[in-house]
C-alpha cells in the first residue's frame, strides 16, 4: 500500500486513469450540493486528483478549491479547467496551505483508504479540521459491501490503484471520535451505490431518460440502500 503515497504512482496512475475520471459523473460533488447547497462555500477538496468534484461544484456557483500533491496533474488540469472559475492548489494534506478555518466545507473522497496508519490519518484529521470553519467530510470505500471488497481484490492483481484499505461505518465513526477535533457533532451517511445506476446515460443498451436529471434525485436515495450495498461511508463531522 506504500505506493499510493508516492508522487511517481500517481503521476503514472492519473497519465492512465484521469480522463476516464472526469468523464464519469462528478458524484460527491453533486452530493455535497444537495446536501449542504450553497452554505457549503467556500469549499476544499483535499487529495483531489482529478478534482472533478470540486469543479462540478465551482461550476455550479459555489466557491471553491481543489487541491492534490501532484503537481504535474494540476498543471493539465489547469488548462482543462480554464474556463472554470475553480482555484488549484498544490498541497501536502498533512500539511495545508491554507490558513485557519479558511473554508466552510472541506472534504475528501478516497484518500484515507490509501493509508494504514491510524496515526497517519490523525495527522490529517486534525490539519483538514484546522482549515474547516464548519463541515468537514471523508468518503471512505465500504467495508460491508463484499462484493466491492473482492472486486477490488481481483483487480489489485493487476493495478496497484486498486489495493486500498476498506473501513467498517462503526470503525470510520470510532477513529474520528478518536481524534478529538472538538467537534458538535459526527454522523454517518451513505454514498454511492445501485442508486447511481440513474446517472448512466444507457442501461442494457437502452437510452436512460432519467441520466439527465438524475442529480436532482439519486444522492437521496442512497440512504435508502443497505450498507451492504452502499459503496462508500461518508463520516460528516460537524465543527464547534
Amino acid at each position: 500500500m506504500k505506493h499510493l503515497q508516492e508522487t511517481e504512482f500517481w503521476e503514472e496512475s492519473w497519465a492512465q486513469h484521469l480522463e476516464t475520471y472526469l468523464k464519469a459523473p462528478p458524484r460527491c460533488g453533486i452530493w455535497i450540493q444537495a446536501k449542504f447547497g450553497a452554505e457549503a462555500a467556500p469549499v476544499l477538496e483535499i487529495a483531489g486528483g482529478s478534482c472533478r468534484d470540486a469543479c462540478y461544484l465551482a461550476k455550479n456557483g459555489i466557491v471553491s478549491t481543489g487541491s492534490d500533491f501532484d503537481e504535474k496533474t494540476l498543471e493539465y488540469l489547469r488548462h482543462r479547467f480554464k474556463n472554470i472559475p475553480i482555484h488549484l492548489e498544490q498541497a501536502d494534506a498533512g500539511q495545508l496551505p491554507f490558513h485557519d478555518k479558511s473554508h466552510e466545507t472541506s472534504f475528501s473522497n478516497g484518500f484515507w483508504v490509501c493509508y494504514r496508519d491510524d496515526e497517519q490519518i490523525k495527522k490529517f484529521a486534525l490539519e483538514q479540521a484546522r482549515v474547516t470553519r464548519k463541515w468537514m467530510i471523508i468518503l471512505v470505500h465500504n467495508a460491508r459491501n463484499k462484493w466491492l471488497v473482492e472486486d477490488f481484490a481481483r483487480k489489485a492483481q493487476t493495478d496497484k490503484l486498486y489495493d486500498i484499505r476498506f473501513f467498517d461505518p462503526h470503525e470510520i465513526l470510532e477513529l474520528v471520535e478518536s481524534f478529538d477535533l472538538g467537534h458538535k457533532t459526527i454522523q454517518l451517511g451513505k454514498f454511492g451505490g445501485p442508486a447511481d445506476l440513474f446517472y448512466s446515460k444507457r442501461v442494457k443498451k437502452l437510452p436512460n431518460p432519467f441520466s439527465k436529471f438524475a442529480h436532482t434525485f439519486v444522492p437521496n436515495l442512497y440512504k435508502t440502500q443497505s450498507w451492504e450495498k452502499t459503496e462508500r461511508v461518508a463520516c460528516i463531522v460537524e465543527l464547534d
